[in-house]
């Protein structure tokens, strides 16, 4: 881990904020990435940029769930990229390769966004499920090993 991006640099360097820690919100954001993943899978043939975006934004919620989670939330300023750097934080080491994973899905996602027409193939976005399901798992267990003492259960992990 970068200490660059651990949670105490990323709060010094104005980029989180505490927060009282909200349960509900969290519940929310886990169970809205559910029917994100829900949504990429349908959307794959059809259109695979769209699949792509949902894969992604099932790991953004994830993300943002852990942060409101531990009691903090993003800044105004670059909220994504804080919360791929407040994610790897948190995983750690061992899930190096799925936080750089998630924060070149983001990098791609901007593209989308900023640069109409920008390709994406389905073998691209068979891979950001892939990878969304994935992490979306690792950050929800993260997320629930640390509220055992609250009882938060996030629930409704099962694949269709």
């Amino acid at each position: 881990m970068s200490s660059k991006n651990s949670q105490t640099s990323l709060e010094k360097d104005g980029l989180i904020k505490k927060c009282p820690v909200d349960r509900s919100a969290v519940t929310r954001l886990a169970r809205r990435a559910q029917t994100d993943l829900r949504t990429a899978r349908r959307n794959l043939r059809e259109g695979p940029e769209g699949a792509y975006n949902y894969a992604y934004n099932a790991m953004l919620r994830t993300g943002l769930g852990l942060m409101f989670s531990r009691g903090f939330r993003p800044e105004i300023k670059d909220k994504h990229l804080t919360a791929v750097r407040f994610v790897g934080s948190a995983l750690g080491g061992e899930f190096k390769k799925l936080v750089n994973d998630y924060d070149m899905m983001r990098r791609k996602r901007h593209k989308f966004i900023y640069e109409p027409g920008m390709p994406c193939s389905l073998k691209e976005a068979v891979h950001s499920l892939s990878v969304a399901e994935e992490f979306v798992e690792a950050v929800v267990r993260l997320i629930e090993a640390g509220a055992v003492q609250t009882g938060l259960k996030l629930g409704e992990r099962q694949q269709e």
